[in-house]
């Protein structure tokens, strides 16, 4: 008889201060592919880890045979963390040191056949990303990127943890693509992620996981027929009576766009990102950014944000003053809230939930100010407001991805700041916490002066709120490349 290639028996593990993970049973025949899907803190990542060996000092038996690769979240922080640590900027005549190129991450100074590289690229249609380097990707190519490097290994088993996370609409049924290919070639896929449309369809086998457990087991189809599965997926919110107080902000005149962008271009090593942006936000009105992995949505809102060096000698004005007029960086930030990929990798200060929450006020990584009385009152009501006041003195690298994320919605929306910025807001959010994070986005549009600035690339994540639409759409040149991406802009 063929021995499993996964066998997991009387698995027990406590993680800080949540319910334990403890699977008494699980098991997974060779060449057979599993969806473990759950709800934010159910346990799945916990699982992921313990498979790839990041965790070790649990009880039980895990077994995993053959010769396994991962994709997740925190494999994406390490490889970011790897360029910030080996950064030589100080040290360089042109004073950035830009790192890795996409093509060194996938090849990581291990050896191959240049075959197997010319496959794995077409196979991920990334020809185009190998070059730039990995640090200005977007989190939909990063995770393209790092899907290539684990297929370069050679792998028997994946352990994929939501490898679908900032992908755009038409890479996302690319990935489907690939993953129902690598199972036909007999590559075990074991798929962490929340239940959607999109998943591969070639993964027959399914556990569903809820407080550290297995809860549903089985065959997909079989599964999400059952009348437990859909009392397990339904949604319950509710939406306050009130939000707490606002921040008061300068007097802006009545016709006095927020943001203006004229004529703005941007390119990377002299290849250009995007052209000629012209793009105005006024007042009582609230985007969406759309378009695909790469075209320069997050880089356009660093830029208006005060993230980006990019904005420097542009024509941007913000909140009637042209960018570049002797305003600090902070007289910037303090009209903003901002959650973001970017934001969620470099918040890395060990700190708690509430003080994350604070930070907000301050527009810092870290709380370093003496937040007032009132500041905290009006924190602990967000973290009701999300379900997370029972988390408020647990540090924040403690917490689920999906955890630490609506954390950070929190610390964006705090002090109901003038423009909202939500660039994939919902990534690493379960099905529950999605729909409860976009009700309270609408709801925050109709009853503060608070304006949105939303990016997302899931077509799940619709908010009633938005007036008007900014997509970037490839600029065809009079050769075979594209030149880059320019706008057009649509009323809703």
């Amino acid at each position: 008889m063929q021995s499993p290639i996964l066998s997991i028996e009387q698995l027990h593990f406590q993680l800080s201060n949540k319910s334990p993970l403890s699977i008494d049973e699980l098991s997974l025949k060779q060449g057979e592919s599993l969806l473990v899907l759950g709800d934010n803190a159910s346990g799945k990542s916990v699982l992921a880890q313990i498979l790839a060996g990041d965790i070790t000092g649990y009880q039980g038996s895990v077994v995993l045979t053959g010769k396994f690769t991962t994709l997740s979240f925190e494999l994406e922080a390490e490889t970011l963390a790897q360029d910030r640590l080996n950064d030589r900027s100080d040290f360089m005549e042109e004073g950035v040191d830009n790192g890795r190129t996409a093509l060194e991450i996938i090849i990581d100074d291990n050896a191959f056949l240049a075959e197997d590289l010319d496959e794995i690229i077409a196979l991920l249609a990334i020809e185009k990303l190998l070059e730039k380097p990995f640090k200005i990707l977007s989190t939909g190519e990063t995770r393209k990127v790092l899907m290539a490097r684990a297929l370069m290994l050679k792998p028997q088993v994946m352990l994929l943890d939501e490898p679908y996370a900032g992908l755009d609409i038409g890479s996302q049924a690319h990935l489907s693509n690939v993953l129902n290919s690598l199972v036909a070639r007999g590559i075990s896929i074991i798929l962490f992620d929340f239940y959607h449309q999109t998943l591969p369809s070639s993964i027959e086998n399914l556990v569903y996981m809820k407080s550290g457990k297995i809860v549903l087991s089985g065959k997909r189809s079989e599964i999400i027929a059952t009348e437990q599965w859909q009392q397990l997926n339904e949604n319950h919110y509710s939406l306050p009576h009130h939000l707490p107080d606002c921040l008061q902000y300068d007097h802006l005149e009545k016709n006095t766009p927020l943001v203006a962008v004229n004529n703005v271009s941007v390119s990377f090593d002299q290849k250009p990102i995007f052209n000629a942006v012209n793009w105005q936000f006024e007042q009582g009105q609230h985007w969406r950014i759309i378009g695909p992995n790469g075209c320069g949505k997050s880089t356009l809102l660093a830029m208006i944000s005060g993230d980006s060096p990019k904005a420097y000698g542009k024509d941007i004005h913000l909140f009637g003053v042209k960018r570049g007029s002797g305003e600090s960086i902070w007289d910037i930030k303090r009209h903003y809230g901002l959650v973001s990929a970017q934001l969620h990798r470099d918040y890395r200060v060990s700190t708690t939930l509430i003080k994350v929450v604070l930070s907000g006020f301050y527009d810092s990584i870290g709380l370093y100010d003496n937040p007032s009385r009132q500041q905290v009152i009006i924190a602990r009501q967000w973290l009701v407001l999300l379900g997370l006041e029972q988390h408020e003195n647990t540090y924040f690298n403690q917490l689920s991805y999906g955890e630490q994320r609506l954390v950070l919605i929190a610390r964006a929306v705090v002090k109901l700041p003038m423009i909202l910025i939500l660039d994939e807001p919902c990534q690493g959010l379960d099905n529950h916490n999605r729909d409860k994070v976009l009700a309270l986005m609408d709801y925050i549009a109709e009853n503060s002066k608070t304006q949105l600035l939303f990016v997302s690339h899931d077509i799940r994540d619709q908010l009633k709120c938005i007036t008007h639409e900014l997509e970037f759409v490839t600029e065809k040149s009079a050769g075979e490349n594209p030149l880059g991406y320019t706008t057009k802009i649509t009323k809703k």
